[in-house]
């Protein structure tokens, strides 16, 4: 019901003659908010990571070439962007797993207790490099439009290197639907070294692990991902869904999984564009073996799910800046800033 709902707030749109953004900008700075439209999926993400790295397809082709960060807890995540009309890129220093709009963070289930303590986002030493290009129907604002893209994830750490892919059909740059895969690894290197391990109730305990390979864990996973997204000239509707499947028997100990089962994270969002804003609501929807950090304290549930609010404003010099709750999925409070030359 709340998807028709949805459908329908979109077909009562789609006949009004309200402005986009754009209009709103100058031509040479329209940045952001233009390559939001011209994304096809993703559309209503709110930076250029969540689209780009759930479907590299996804990646705007606009011309241009473009700096984002995310910053919370004094760090900050970088990416680049740039496009010739044809084809776009992006590259970042992390991937957009463990957000949002990302890939369930892969991680044991005591980083996983460490960081929701300590309320910290994920870190991992990988590079990420999408690509796309239009096979055809871009410049025609009616009938099939085909693009395709790469995805290039390094393991900095292991110095090894991982690939995908993706594809998106849109219909009178309205309709998109796409598929996208790749392939990457877990690695943890705790030998020999002294670990915070955290119980059920988020107490604090140290333990010197012994210098063996049972504490050397190297671990393939597979991600799938499925987008479908809605678009008209100031409203915009994802739906996105990740589906990570875990190589168990590589999982020595279990410390990731303990059943052959896929992970789903299923993420609806709606943007608004508005003038020079652009409002944004979505919730996500998971079934996986992490635990719920609720109430200082942790608790086995299978399905969880999570809500997510930004706003951004694209300023006249170029520079968009903005707000997210929960991008981090740490109930955090995480600011955007975007600038195309």
């Amino acid at each position: 019901m709340k998807f028709l709902l949805l459908i329908f707030i979109f077909i009562s749109c789609a006949n009004r003659s309200k402005p986009t953004i754009c209009e709103y900008l100058k031509l040479d700075n329209c940045n952001n908010s233009k390559r939001n439209l011209g994304r096809t999926a993703g559309t209503s993400a709110p930076t250029v990571n969540a689209a780009a790295f759930s479907n590299p397809a996804a990646i705007a082709l606009s011309r241009g070439l473009g700096i984002e960060s995310i910053h919370f807890d004094g760090k900050a995540q970088l990416g680049l962007v740039t496009g010739t009309g044809r084809v776009g890129a992006a590259i970042s220093n992390f991937p957009s797993d463990g957000t949002f709009f990302g890939n369930p963070a892969i991680e044991s289930k005591n980083q996983y207790r460490e960081r929701q303590v300590n309320h910290s986002r994920l870190e991992e030493e990988k590079l990420v490099l999408a690509s796309a290009v239009n096979l055809f129907g871009a410049k025609s604002k009616k009938g099939l439009q085909v693009d395709v893209g790469l995805m290039y994830r390094r393991h900095k750490t292991l110095e090894k290197d991982f690939y995908g892919g993706g594809i998106t059909l849109t219909y009178n740059k309205i309709i998109s639907l796409g598929v996208a895969g790749y392939q990457d690894v877990y690695f943890s290197d705790l030998r020999g070294i002294s670990v915070s391990s955290y119980d059920q109730n988020g107490n604090e305990s140290t333990t010197v692990l012994s210098d063996n390979n049972i504490n050397l864990h190297e671990v393939p996973y597979k991600v799938l991902s499925y987008t479908a997204s809605i678009k008209f000239s100031n409203m915009a509707f994802d739906f996105i869904q990740f589906q990570t499947t875990i190589d168990l028997d590589s999982d020595t100990n279990n410390i990731l999984v303990t059943k052959d089962e896929p992970w789903i994270a299923s993420i609806y969002n709606l943007s608004y564009f508005y003038k020079k804003w652009i409002y944004s609501v979505g919730r996500r929807f998971e079934e996986n073996e992490k635990e719920l950090f609720k109430n200082e304290k942790f608790t086995e549930e299978s399905k969880k799910d999570f809500g997510f609010l930004g706003a951004q404003y694209a300023a006249d010099n170029g520079l968009i800046w903005g707000g997210f709750i929960n991008y981090y999925l740490l109930g955090d409070l995480s600011i955007g800033l975007t600038y195309f030359f």
